[in-house]
């Protein structure tokens, strides 16, 4: 895959993820709620989905690589999409308009355990055992 199609891609999936979130964060996007609310689980799926294109692309853009030290059994792409969602979750307690609820942060490290699973797919490197099924 050609390096500027993915930073292409990266940059205005990051830019469109980040539109959500603060959309969210403002209270405003009452037709995206609704089109969620109204599939079983879609909020949920939501999060899987987005999180999971978010860390793919991310981790196409590090070219798979890994963190240094004891994590590099992980992508450096998922690791850093799982801190800041973990963040953007926990900060959602400190945002009247907002709710946290531990489900959202569960199916978003469901997105990013699918996110590097495709990424390592499309690299062509390995998948680990547990993933192969």
């Amino acid at each position: 895959m050609k390096p500027w199609i993915v930073r292409l891609s990266f940059t205005t999936f990051a830019v469109f993820f980040a539109g959500i979130i603060v959309t969210a964060d403002r209270g405003r996007g009452d037709i995206l709620w609704r089109l969620a609310g109204s599939v079983p689980f879609g909020d949920k799926w939501g999060h899987l989905v987005l999180v999971g294109i978010l860390t793919c692309l991310l981790n196409l853009l590090l070219d798979g690589r890994s963190p240094p030290g004891k994590a590099r059994r992980i992508m450096l792409g998922s690791l850093i999409v799982g801190i800041l969602m973990t963040l953007e979750e926990g900060s959602q307690a400190f945002i009247p308009c907002r709710s946290f609820d531990g489900f959202d942060w569960l199916a978003n490290i469901a997105g990013i355990v699918w996110g590097e699973f495709a990424a390592r797919r499309l690299l062509g490197g390995p998948v680990p055992a547990a993933a192969r099924g």
